[in-house]
């Protein structure tokens, strides 16, 4: 009888909807779109520079917390001069990822609000479950943010 491999199964991001965008806007019109239609504040920050590229590529960071007990967006690039960062079933461009609860009549709204905005050619629900590869990309993101939050944390403290 052959031995029972042990296998490591991650549990998946709670509480997170990804958006995916396609679309010929670059990510500083795009961000200003959805902070306008959203009523929102996507500030850009450091570019993420995504480990195993040696630096090769760069992608566009906003991000805007709404406080305490409340969602948290991150508009993320993954398409640098034609290199993807994940490569998913329908061509995309950014991930609009909203942290924390929400209720889906909110997600519905927010998707129909973006899927108005001009110079879009797509706006979809991601669904995390079925792409290889999302999770490793979902905690890049998430050490990239400590790491900013860090830093301004230092910075703060020195005054």
């Amino acid at each position: 009888m052959c031995p029972r491999k042990n296998t490591l199964k991650p549990v998946p991001f709670i509480d997170v909807n990804i958006i995916g965008i396609t679309t010929t806007m670059p990510d500083y019109k795009l961000a200003w779109n959805i902070n306008t239609k959203l009523n929102i504040n996507l500030v850009k920050r450091k570019d993420i520079v995504p480990e195993g590229l040696n630096g090769e590529f760069a992608y566009a960071y906003y991000l805007y917390d709404e406080g305490e007990n409340s969602n948290v967006y991150n508009l993320v690039s993954i398409n640098d001069k034609g290199a993807l960062w994940l490569k998913l079933p329908v061509k995309t461009d950014y991930l609009l990822i909203i942290r924390n609860s929400i209720h889906s009549e909110k997600l519905t709204d927010i998707l129909k609000t973006i899927r108005k905005t001009e110079q879009l050619v797509h706006a979809f629900l991601i669904e995390q479950q079925r792409i290889k590869g999302i999770d490793p990309l979902l905690e890049q993101i998430e050490l990239h943010e400590m790491e900013l939050m860090k830093n301004i944390n230092k910075r703060l403290s020195r005054k």
